[in-house]
């Protein structure tokens, strides 16, 4: 009898399978690489037909550029402020009574002092001795505003409140009525007028010793400015131009010297 032969695997020893499996493998492992190959160069010729822009060369031009503006922009700014420098020295070099030749000034006998020391033309001033706002029919102020509508000044300058310190009793919502009832009559006899209203000035120690309501000055520059902002006119605070050897022995009345910086004050505040 033939005997089988037997055929024993050892079980330690590994296998690739068939050969058709080895074949389908290796196939997919060519094609893998050969898809590399291609996107590799699919890449590269990309790259070769748009290669990357070397922005240094812009970016440079530009920071230059911007420099050049940014240059330019000064020099412009320091031309138009020397420029305006310029006009201001040549507007100020200018005659008082060329200045404020389309103006008037208002007030009492402080402001006859613009004409009486020759700081200002005469014909550019309407000042009476005793003027006030708080009784301004009975002290001639609302006849002065009637020869102001007369000449019909582009300016008009007021300048009230020292002889208001005793009708008003030192009152200053008293002097600031009156003051409003000032501005209102001068709007409705002149609207096209830009009004500027000067401050009171403060009193010397003189005058304060006499009259302690003196002292109540600050307050009614409070109150007239709350008017002026008010009625929507300019208050002009001329107190830093007062110096104590300006006073007279009266402690109200200024002297010489105190004139050029109030008009120079005046000036800058409707640019004349």
């Amino acid at each position: 009898m033939k005997e089988k032969s037997v055929i024993v695997k050892d079980k330690n020893k590994k296998t690739w399978g068939s050969g058709e499996e080895q074949d389908k493998v290796l196939r997919m492992a060519v094609t893998t690489v050969i898809i590399l190959l291609i996107a590799g160069g699919i890449i590269i010729a990309v790259k070769l037909m748009n290669p990357r822009e070397d922005i240094t060369e812009g970016t440079k031009k530009l920071e230059e550029l911007e420099k050049a503006d940014l240059k330019a922009a000064e020099n412009k700014i320091e031309e138009l402020e020397k420029a305006e420098r310029a006009a201001d020295e040549e507007r100020k070099s200018r005659p008082v009574n060329e200045r404020f030749a389309n103006s008037l000034v208002l007030g009492d006998s402080i402001t006859q002092g613009l004409y009486e020391f020759g700081v200002m033309d005469q014909s550019l001033v309407i000042a009476e001795k005793g003027a006030e706002v708080t009784r301004a029919e009975d002290t001639g102020t609302l006849d002065m505003i009637r020869k102001a509508e007369e000449a019909k000044p582009q300016n008009l300058f007021l300048t009230f409140g020292m002889n208001d310190v005793e009708a008003a009793r030192g009152d200053a919502a008293v002097f600031a009525e009156g003051y409003g009832k000032v501005l209102d009559e001068i709007k409705a006899a002149m609207p096209d007028t830009k009004v500027y209203v000067n401050c009171v000035l403060p009193a010397g120690r003189t005058a304060v010793d006499n009259n302690e309501w003196y002292g109540n000055i600050p307050e009614y520059n409070k109150k007239l400015k709350e008017i002026c902002e008010e009625k929507d006119v300019i208050f002009i605070d001329n107190t830093g131009l007062v110096k104590e050897e300006y006073y007279a022995d009266d402690g109200i009345h200024q002297a010489p010297d105190y004139y050029p910086g109030w008009v120079e004050n005046m000036a800058e505040a409707a640019d004349l």
